[in-house]
């Protein structure tokens, strides 16, 4: 029987080595785990997120951003898929919060028709093992509870009683326990180390489910983790790596198990004091009985075993080529990472990489040509200064790099963008192969510059609020007017004054009514209406509706004749001449989602005459919406709801919340009854269009949010 056992461990042991080795992977394949099985499938959206190193506010922050999580935590990012490429522990203090975030994710999403792959970063394994080096003091903390103060005198005692043990077994004195040895030892072990500990040992919670999560995903064309893959690992599959992944840790923790076993360790140990207490053991060549299954018969087999696992430094999980340091990918000079990934993604059958682990302070770095993309962007910027959140958006071909306050397209497989032009509209933007705008997701853009209204030298006014601007035009004097000899009704540019401040505005006359109307192009419109008094409704309901792109208009009369004066916006030019200057927005994201806000704002009002010399571009490349004098129709139907696809978020919320009541009495002064029951119509049918749009494509794909 002795025998039988002796042969049994043999060959577990040469198992270890084939291990070691990276030759054929022991036993039956492991589980991979939910995240794993569905990195399999295809997803019309990807989104990855690089090393959030405990930084639970900012992942939170950033995921919402992407249009993944509401403000519960929930998913909304439908059938996304959320890959997150390892080392989400460490360094920050809320390591555990991600942890739980994101194994509520992996089930939130599946019924949801999403999925969120975790993948291993080089953190997780270290943490698994019991390198704790970069444990922050908050994260052992998160563990601890009104219990741990006595688990952490019960661990001392049992350290006490080994460390005596093993005196009295190789002869040689016990320690003298002073309080201050037995402070230094607690300070090294605070509140909660015993049970964080437990929660990453072998049985415990986090790592029970750590193990079940892959090194290595590829979805689609694009193959996602930590570090990196060496060229002399080029010959194992994705789903091989996984497994002696797996199997390495599942080693680990059996010769951990040996350790423990043989009174050498305590199961709270950290990888250097196993280390240690297992090089002492080899130093000593006398190894202690070895109890079942570790049968003791062959006296070199003990020896042999913890050299085994002194050897760790070199196993897949921890050597520096291993795919979860390797860092080349990062650091290859050009001909070399061109010459070894074109390599690599042939073996693998794919076209990108993607990679976190190598800070990128800079932002998320493309390289090689879109072979590689470098995702960790220091998103814990206590720890990385001038790092910042992000992840990467890969939908229909396009890379795109989300920042809290920004997109940045990486990468477009489109071989020319439209003109300037052609976004003037937005409508390219959003079918053809030009395909800016996808049906899920959400939408972020950077902050505008806070509102300033200049005079007529540039400077700025002392204006901040509606009520300062309105009353200046309201008050000021009219130094000089001028015609603008621009549009059919050639408004009047006015140079107003008052106390020593200048300001120019547009004055608008027109007042025509008709039952019915032929205009210049032959058609004919019934209950016909073009009236300046609509300026000062466009302003006063997009004030409602929180917008600031309709500028400050007031009824007043000049030289007897009444009409509305609006503020001149000063350097800017109509989208007429934008065009014909060819020019393209600088921030193409932005450049579209102002056009949703204006395409609604039309629908709402019924705005029949939204051309190129009614929409102005400052110098931020901010929309102004002028000259609404033929729209308020009492038309109950939408004039092109095909156009409104997206929705920003607060203007959704104002529009759902508008009161009726409200509404009446802010436009009363301006528009007739009909046309106020003709504008609340619309707005039922518009909140009707955007549900509906919401239905199919979900919350995150089709609110965002314009900051």
């Amino acid at each position: 029987e002795g025998a039988s056992v002796l042969k049994m461990s043999k060959r577990w042991f040469h198992g270890l080595r084939h291990i070691k080795a990276f030759a054929v992977v022991l036993g039956a394949l492991l589980v991979l785990g939910p995240g794993w099985l569905n990195a399999q499938g295809k997803s019309s959206r990807v989104v990855a997120v690089g090393d959030v190193h405990g930084d639970f506010d900012s992942f939170v922050t950033l995921l919402q951003e992407a249009g993944i999580l509401d403000s519960r935590h929930r998913w909304v990012g439908r059938n996304t898929t959320l890959v997150q490429t390892g080392d989400f522990l460490d360094r920050g203090p809320k390591a555990r919060e991600i942890m739980d975030l994101l194994m509520a994710l992996e089930k939130d999403a599946r019924k949801r028709g999403g999925r969120v792959v975790v993948l291993l970063g080089n953190h997780e394994v270290m943490n698994l093992i019991g390198d704790l080096r970069y444990v922050p003091a908050e994260a052992y903390a998160s563990f601890a509870d009104q219990k741990s103060e006595k688990r952490r005198r019960d661990a001392y005692r049992a350290y006490r009683k080994l460390i005596e043990l093993r005196a009295k077994t190789l002869h040689q004195p016990s320690p003298v326990w002073t309080p201050d040895l037995e402070k230094e030892w607690m300070e090294k072990h605070p509140l909660g180390f015993v049970e964080y500990r437990k929660a990453f040992g072998p049985t415990g919670k986090y790592a029970r489910w750590l193990k079940k999560r892959p090194a290595v995903a590829q979805i689609g064309d694009t193959i996602f983790l930590h570090g990196g893959i060496h060229p002399t690992l080029a010959s194992l599959t994705v789903k091989e790596i996984n497994k002696r992944i797996k199997k390495e840790i599942q080693a680990f923790d059996e010769y951990k198990r040996y350790l423990v076993q043989q009174r050498l360790i305590l199961p709270f140990f950290t990888l250097n004091e196993m280390v240690a207490a297992a090089r002492g053991e080899v130093e000593i060549q006398k190894p202690e009985p070895v109890e079942e299954p570790w049968p003791a018969q062959d006296p070199s087999l003990h020896t042999q075993i913890l050299n085994q696992f002194l050897d760790v430094g070199n196993w897949l999980i921890m050597h520096p080529d291993g795919p979860l340091w390797f860092r080349g990918f990062a650091t290859w000079p050009k001909e070399e990472g061109e010459q070894h990934l074109g390599s690599l993604l042939e073996a693998y059958g794919a076209k990108h990489f993607v990679v976190g682990h190598t800070t990128q302070l800079e932002g998320i770095q493309m390289r090689f040509s879109g072979k590689v993309f470098l995702i960790d962007t220091g998103m814990l910027s206590s720890f990385y200064k001038g790092g910042q959140a992000s992840a990467l958006e890969i939908r229909n071909g396009r890379f795109t790099a989300i920042y809290t306050d920004q997109r940045k397209i990486l990468l477009d497989p489109m071989s020319s963008l439209p003109v300037a032009g052609e976004l003037g509209t937005g409508e390219e933007l959003l079918k053809g192969k030009a395909v800016y705008l996808a049906r899920e997701g959400s939408f972020a853009t950077p902050a505008t510059n806070t509102r300033v209204w200049l005079d007529p030298d540039g400077k700025s006014l002392p204006f901040r609020t509606h009520e300062q601007a309105t009353e200046f035009l309201r008050t000021a004097r009219v130094v000089s007017k001028r015609r603008v000899g621009k549009g059919i009704n050639n408004p009047l540019k006015v140079l107003l004054e008052k106390d020593a401040i200048r300001m120019h505005a547009v004055f608008r006359d027109v007042h025509v009514e008709r039952n019915v109307m032929r205009l210049g192009d032959g058609s004919i419109k019934l209950y016909f209406r073009d009236d300046a008094i609509f300026e000062c409704a466009a302003y006063e309901l997009g004030k409602l509706l929180g917008l600031d792109n309709v500028p400050p208009t007031v009824e007043r009369k000049i030289n007897k004749t009444k009409g509305t004066l609006q503020t001149w916006i000063e350097e800017a030019m109509t989208l007429k001449d934008f065009k014909k200057n060819k020019i393209q927005p600088t921030n193409k994201w932005r450049w579209i989602m102002q056009w949703q806000v204006i395409h609604l704002f039309d629908n709402l009002i019924y705005n029949e005459d939204r051309n190129q010399g009614n929409i102005l571009i400052d110098h931020n490349e901010k929309l102004w919406m002028i000259d609404h004098t033929r729209s308020f129709r009492r038309w109950k139907e939408l004039l092109h709801p095909e156009k409104t696809r997206y929705c920003e978020r607060n203007l959704w919320q104002k529009l759902k919340k508008l009161d009726e009541a409200v509404v009446r009495e802010r436009l009363k002064d301006f528009l007739h009854p009909f046309e106020i029951n003709g504008l609340l119509k619309r707005r039922e049918k518009l909140l009707e269009h955007i549900q509906n749009l919401i239905a199919v494509h979900g919350e995150g794909g089709v609110l965002f949010t314009l900051r």
